[in-house]
């Protein structure tokens, strides 16, 4: 008979524990799909004044935008998946996402210093059921462009 080592033993163990997470683990369960999209822009501020587009957001200001229907998300999508990026601020601050039927989060979806030229975050956010689903807030004490880019929807 071979004598166990250190090593044997120890992929022995993991073995075992992994049969009896397996056993005891229950079946995980999501309430949404996800669906992937090619990233498609949805929001520019940089763009002239529209729903979606201009003016670029003043310092301490709150804006709504509307993102199901546009760039392949459905108008039963529950959340999005996306690239927000800010450019043209001139001091620090932060920027902040949520749906826009809901009081504004404590949290930020960004940071930024102010010295930077441009800055991107991901996030996954969900939307309301208001026809503009997206609010945005400018944290800053600057004006900031936002640029929000759709990678994938929730529903």
């Amino acid at each position: 008979m071979k004598k166990a080592t250190a090593a044997s033993r120890i992929v022995f163990l993991a073995g075992l524990f992994s049969l009896v997470l397996t056993a005891v683990a229950p079946r995980a369960s999501a309430q949404y799909s996800y669906y992937a999209l090619n990233p498609c822009r949805v929001v520019d501020t940089r763009n002239a004044n529209g729903v979606n587009g201009g003016p670029v957001m003043a310092s301490a200001s709150q804006r709504s935008f509307s993102i199901r229907g546009v760039c392949g998300v459905p108008a039963s999508a529950k959340a999005v998946s996306l690239n927000l990026a800010v450019t043209g601020m001139n001091a620090g601050g932060y920027v902040t996402l949520w749906p826009s039927d809901q009081m504004q989060p404590v949290v930020s979806s960004i940071n930024f210093t102010g010295s930077e030229t441009a800055l991107a975050n991901g996030a996954i956010v969900g939307l309301s059921t208001n026809a503009q689903d997206l609010s945005v807030y400018d944290g800053s004490n600057s004006s900031v462009h936002i640029i929000i880019d759709v990678t994938g929807y929730f529903q």
